[in-house]
């Protein structure tokens, strides 16, 4: 446990935090620790977190998202944004879609289907694929019963025997955290944009383009709202002291509807001009495939809303 947490909500403030080597990723917190990591034949969800680029820090942490961005560069965002939509239109005509306020988690999910198939997970096994996938998301970040970590770490195994086909251990990892990062965030957006454009179209004409709606969702109501750093050192934030060791809460929503940066900061408004939200992070460890979620979110929206 930390000995102090400060929470920090202004914009400028979240972005100097983000910027500064000084404040580094915290450990997994669970409510029970999960066993250390295994003998490679038998992966578990403490070797995903070990060797996943998101809870390292400084030379492991710049190395793991080399090779994130290496498996990114593969993923062309416009063929993501297709295989999205194409699928979605698939499960609508199975009638899994149900209404635009209401859709079912094979459309949510879809975005994991979609990656896992680019990563190389063959059709036979995408179903079983994604139910890991979300076993995993659900504990990833800590704070989980106990009882979901056999699930999660069975999952694991699932996935690295389905991704792991090269034997390179930190690359089979790094699979796994996209399509974990992919449930979460991307399934989270989808939600939330559904939500929002279903509460305001009463006061549109016409529907706003996709890319503006998600785009205006992931500042009003990012599915990450907050975010943390630890200072490793004695630090300063807006004239305040941070000694070193103190928990820093980052709140991404709040950051988001600051009316120093954005006008009338808490009206939803497709199209803005300023869209500069912190959804995906900023500095020095901003998300990677920002682009990559947002074309897989767009995807299904767009078979959703668009007649």
């Amino acid at each position: 446990m930390h000995a102090r947490t400060t929470l920090i909500t202004g914009n400028a403030d979240v972005r100097a935090v983000l910027d500064d080597p000084r404040f580094t990723v915290p450990p997994v917190h669970d409510a029970a620790p999960a066993s250390p990591p295994p003998a490679r034949s038998r992966p578990c969800l403490a070797w995903l977190r070990s060797t996943a680029v998101r809870f390292s820090n400084g030379e492991r942490h710049l190395r793991r998202r080399s090779v994130v961005l290496d498996l990114l560069a593969g993923l062309a965002p416009l063929d993501l944004l297709t295989d999205a939509a194409e699928r979605t239109r698939a499960l609508s005509l199975h009638g899994s879609t149900g209404s635009p306020g209401s859709v079912g988690d094979a459309v949510v999910f879809a975005p994991v289907a979609v990656l896992g198939a680019r990563l190389g997970i063959a059709g036979q096994d995408l179903a079983a694929a994604v139910d890991a996938v979300r076993a995993i998301a659900g504990v990833y970040l800590g704070g989980a019963d106990s009882d979901r970590l056999p699930s999660a770490d069975a999952a694991v195994r699932l996935l690295s025997g389905l991704l792991g086909t090269d034997g390179d251990e930190e690359r089979t990892a790094q699979r796994i955290v996209l399509l974990v990062q992919c449930c979460a965030a991307t399934a989270g957006l989808i939600r939330n944009t559904l939500a929002l454009a279903d509460e305001h179209r009463p006061a549109w004409d016409r529907t706003p383009p996709v890319a503006d709606l998600v785009t205006e969702t992931l500042r009003f109501d990012p599915p990450a709202r907050r975010t943390r750093r630890v200072a490793s050192v004695d630090a300063s934030v807006a004239g305040e002291t941070i000694p070193a060791g103190t928990e820093v809460v980052l709140d991404l929503a709040a950051a988001n509807r600051d009316p120093a940066v954005f006008a009338d900061p808490d009206r939803f408004l497709p199209g803005r001009p300023d869209t500069r939200h912190l959804a995906f992070g900023h500095g020095l460890r901003p998300c990677p495939g920002s682009d990559h979620a947002t074309a897989l979110a767009c995807g299904v929206l767009d078979s959703i809303l668009t007649p």
